[in-house]
């Protein structure tokens, strides 16, 4: 397959992820390595769709986290811009299903109230507006 054709394939799948909604760029978003660092018990997710630190942390894992909310950031611009929405308005979103379906037990986040928690076996409560 020669170059151009690759580029035409992976133009085309960007185009049908963007297309197809937010659940595959999502799953696309979340391809980095923001499992893993909660799995070190020093990252949590917040309710606003970012990646905070738990306690304190030395300068990588702090580049690390900052990187990670970089690219959210963008793709919550993105998504904010096709959709008219506020970039807030689709973190949180983002957020509602982070919560349901990413933290793993003895992974921590944090709720709007500022307050870190462990998850325990039950499930992560969500956010209010999450409905």
């Amino acid at each position: 397959m020669n170059r151009q054709l690759k580029l035409i394939l992976a133009a085309g799948i960007a185009v049908a992820a963007v297309v197809g909604g937010t659940s595959v760029a999502y799953s696309m978003m979340m391809q980095d390595n923001s499992a893993a660092l909660r799995a070190t018990g020093k990252v949590g997710e917040q309710a606003d769709g970012y990646l905070g630190v738990v306690g304190s942390a030395d300068a990588s894992l702090r580049a690390q986290v900052d990187a990670i909310n970089i690219q959210r950031r963008a793709y919550y611009s993105n998504i904010a811009a096709k959709r008219g929405a506020k970039i807030e308005e689709v973190a949180a979103a983002t957020a509602c299903e982070i919560f349901a379906s990413r933290i793993q037990p003895g992974q921590y986040y944090r709720l709007g109230d500022g307050v870190w928690r462990q998850r325990d076996g039950n499930p992560v409560p969500r956010p209010s507006y999450c409905g």
